[in-house]
């Protein structure tokens, strides 16, 4: 069995008692009731519902530093000033986002109701395919280049993580994840236009609100990146059903909706399929 996601905190003990303490600090109500989401892989997050609504409380790991902390902060701080459809922040009385409780670091939010993508288990329509890829287009657009974070999982590292599986790869696999490394390393990635990036639009952090908003969350390894990172990422994931549309046709769909919000280079367009087939491969090793 999983170790639960509250083993990634520096907090031992009942949950409750810990909840009771984030709602006293925000001025949210006394709790109702309160869940821990298993899905999910580095930090801790827990739904609280009080008389006044029901909030996303983001528990920072035992493992992360300071400043990934406060770096997470300022990212969200320019997300929400840009537009970008996320949970909005909530506040402690004297005007934090971040606060403390032991040794706990943590955010709260708004809980978006709503089903994400992976939970829908079924692609986004048309409609919603463009919203998000509208989503994508204005973070792009954002003008932040927060302090760089080594994400173990993102594109650029596929050589680092070849070489850390690559025993463990079948070989009729092997040929494959291959080939998608030489299309890759092929790419003058110097060249490419660079800018914010969430790094991350998959299925599991997309939402379908209620309020029929499509809504793009967990910001925790959004980096200053090529852009077309952006599209690859989708591409790979987001837009990839068994059996469904192929990657070329994927890239070519996501190109004619950004471009409708953002001109893309002759480069980025040329290269964005072998940079999502580096995609495909990650999430493969």
């Amino acid at each position: 069995e999983a170790p639960s996601p509250l083993s990634r905190l520096d907090y031992t003990g009942d949950i409750v008692p810990l909840v009771g303490e984030i709602c006293d600090a925000y001025g949210i109500g006394e709790p109702l009731n309160s869940s821990v989401i298993e899905v999910g892989y580095e930090d801790c997050n827990v739904i609280i519902e009080t008389e006044q609504g029901r909030y996303l409380a983001k528990m920072f790991a035992k493992t992360r530093a300071q400043s990934e902390i406060n770096r997470y902060a300022d990212t969200i701080r320019h997300v929400v000033e840009a537009g970008v459809n996320h949970p909005a922040p909530v506040l402690t009385p004297d005007g934090a986002f971040m606060h403390r409780i032991g040794n706990v670091s943590l955010a709260l939010m708004r809980y978006v109701e709503g089903k994400t993508f992976y939970g829908m288990g079924r692609l986004p329509t048309d409609e919603e395919r463009r919203a998000i890829v509208e989503q994508a287009a204005k973070i792009n657009q954002i003008d932040y280049r927060p302090p760089y974070l080594f994400d173990t999982w993102a594109i650029p590292h596929i050589g680092q993580m070849f070489k850390r599986v690559r025993q463990f790869i079948a070989p009729e696999d092997l040929e494959l994840v291959e080939w998608a490394l030489r299309e890759y390393y092929a790419i003058p990635i110097d060249t490419l236009p660079r800018s914010f990036v969430h790094g991350d639009i998959i299925k599991t952090n997309t939402i379908k609100g209620d309020d029929d908003k499509l809504y793009v969350i967990d910001f925790s390894v959004a980096n200053w990146y090529p852009r077309i990172q952006e599209l690859a990422v989708m591409a790979a994931n987001l837009l990839h059903e068994e059996g469904g549309a192929g990657l070329a046709e994927r890239c070519e769909v996501l190109v004619r909706d950004y471009e409708q919000f953002s001109p893309l280079t002759d480069p980025e367009r040329r290269h964005l399929y072998a940079y999502a087939l580096a995609g495909i491969a990650m999430e493969f090793m």
